[in-house]
């Protein structure tokens, strides 16, 4: 019987035994499930997202740039770049035999190297040919991401107005910068599903071709700035300027329809970031002689002087205090008001300044655009420099009116210069002729603006004939444009040392600003060089060229000539 209850008893121990080691097991994987659900939840379920979740940000094309005439200038082509799974590559011995074979080189020795990922981007950029190639291989563990690479079909034509994209395919200069939030359009979120065997299942399907940003239409003629950039590279080439520059303007609306600044830069080259800036628009300098339309059209329109009206100019030389201005083309006893302004006369125009008060020419400055941002749909646009009338020194108003102590923009001057062409308003120049599918209410944005009357259009007319009689008989006569009446006006400005505090006698910037046909102007052209070698009179390195860009152009645009 003791047998029989000991037999009993070791059953009773080993059922208990055996229940308290299922108990503990049972507890165990409770505690452990608790763990995994409860503290190690985010992370399992992060890895788990990333094993079979991909979240894509989607690109869209980035909007074409055009021309006024509706030509492409700057594009985005598709591109395919390359990224790897490593959690799912089977062989990755084949996989890079094979990747190899399309110029892929992976440093990795060994799956493992790649370490615990599930998206390694490669670095490799393919055409949709490759593209498809390498897709037909049907390598597990290999794909390719969408993107747009920004194209520029005519080269480095329009450079500093196109501007650049960043890698992120964003705008960093030019109009790429300026109308970035039309180019760049609206990115979409999706979300991709992957089974067991790596196939990838969207979430949602998208048309990707619907995806684009807004094309940007600007006033630019394509041929027009072809001219103007050949042109401009000959004169670069012949006296190698520090810098060169050259606009061309519709002075009715204001429209750009061609801006050079040299040197340029060339979009498939690494790019030197001192050569985005565009001289254009963010340099600054003392115009000279160009700017003589200002003072003289301030003392016609102030009735302070008269066409017939003669002047005295001191045999060539006249001292204001220790100072002395001079006029390179020395002209003895009396001249017209129009034989000093053919000839440049610094003189006079001291003497016509004199007949304004400081305020009201420093007033005139102003209206005519100096000292202000035109409002120009480019970035690191300068407004230049000009002192306030009331900090002005005793040679301020003289200097100032022969264009020294002044410092200006090629934009703000050939905006000026508009302004007497057109018959006195100043206009707001435009770059950006049209941007596709813009709200209602910024389609003023792209019309012609008037800013301000300047001068009458009596004054405006006589200020033309005093510009064509400077082409005719005065400092531009290469000028002349062949078929046209011509007017103009040369500047040839010495350069400020800060070394010796003077003016230099070495470092000149040579301008000529001028339209066609001259009473009546289609066209404004200003050309500038900045230090030019050898020769830099305006009326020899600036004014020639002006004269091929203005018959190129007049003849592009089929302006008809003098029937005479």
């Amino acid at each position: 019987m003791s047998t029989s209850f000991q037999l009993k008893n070791n059953l009773a121990v080993r059922k208990t035994l055996v229940v308290c080691a299922v108990f503990l097991l049972f507890f165990f994987l409770f505690l452990k499930l608790s763990v995994v659900q409860i503290f190690r939840y985010a992370t399992i379920n992060k890895a788990v997202r990333q094993m079979v979740i991909r979240e894509n940000v989607e690109m869209p094309k980035r909007g074409d740039i055009l021309d006024a005439k509706g030509r492409l200038i700057a594009t985005s082509i598709k591109q395919y770049s390359l990224f790897l799974d490593p959690k799912i590559i089977e062989n990755y011995d084949a996989v890079k035999d094979k990747l190899a074979v399309y110029g892929v080189k992976l440093k990795e020795k060994e799956l493992k190297d790649f370490g615990n990922t599930a998206y390694v981007q490669t670095g490799y950029d393919f055409d949709y040919e490759t593209y498809a190639k390498i897709k037909s291989e049907k390598m597990r563990g290999v794909g390719f991401e969408t993107k747009y690479a920004r194209q520029y079909p005519e080269g480095r034509l329009l450079s500093h107005i196109l501007g650049v994209t960043g890698r992120d395919g964003q705008g960093l200069e030019g109009i790429e910068k300026t109308a970035n939030s039309y180019l760049a359009g609206e990115s979409v979120k999706t979300v991709n599903f992957r089974d067991a065997r790596g196939n990838v299942i969207p979430e949602t399907i998208i048309d990707k071709s619907s995806l684009r940003g807004q094309n940007v239409e600007l006033t630019i003629d394509k041929n027009i700035q072809f001219i103007a950039e050949q042109e401009l590279r000959r004169a670069f080439a012949d006296y190698k300027p520090k810098k060169a520059i050259c606009i061309v303007q519709n002075p009715k609306t204001g429209a750009i329809l061609a801006m050079v600044s040299l040197p340029d830069f060339d979009f498939s080259d690494k790019i030197n970031p001192a050569l985005l800036k565009n001289s254009a628009v963010s340099d600054v300098f003392e115009p000279g002689s160009t700017f003589k339309i200002v003072t003289v059209a301030a003392a016609i329109e102030e009735n302070r002087i008269t066409l017939n009206e003669n002047f005295y100019l001191e045999n060539g030389k006249m001292k204001i205090g220790e100072h002395t201005i001079r006029d390179d083309h020395k002209i003895t006893g009396y001249a017209s008001l129009s034989r000093s302004f053919e000839q440049s006369s610094n003189i006079a125009m001291v003497k016509i300044a004199r007949k304004l008060d400081s305020e009201l020419f420093y007033n005139y400055i102003r209206k005519f655009g100096f000292y202000a941002l035109t409002g120009i749909d480019l970035p690191g646009e300068t407004r230049g420099l000009l002192l306030e009338e009331k900090k002005w020194s005793a040679l301020s108003l003289p200097s100032i009116s022969f264009g020294q102590e002044i410092g200006v923009s090629a934009l703000q001057l050939i905006n000026a210069y508009s302004a007497i062409a057109n018959g006195g308003v100043l206009m707001k120049p435009l770059l950006i002729k049209n941007i596709e599918n813009a709200p209602a209410e910024n389609a003023s944005h792209f019309n012609p603006k008037e800013i301000r009357r300047v001068v009458s259009k009596k004054t405006a007319e006589e200020m033309r004939k005093l510009l064509k009689a400077v082409v005719e008989k005065g400092t531009g006569k290469s000028a002349k444009v062949p078929g046209y009446d011509t007017g103009g006006k040369t500047g040839t400005a010495q350069k400020y040392d800060a070394e010796i505090k003077s003016y230099s006698k070495k470092r000149y910037i040579a301008s000529f600003c001028g339209m066609i046909p001259a009473l009546n102007p289609e066209i404004v052209i200003l050309v500038v060089l900045d230090e030019p070698k050898g020769e830099y009179y305006a009326s020899a390195v600036a004014a020639p060229v002006f004269s091929r860009i203005a018959k190129r152009t007049a003849e592009y645009l089929e302006i008809p000539k003098n029937d005479k």
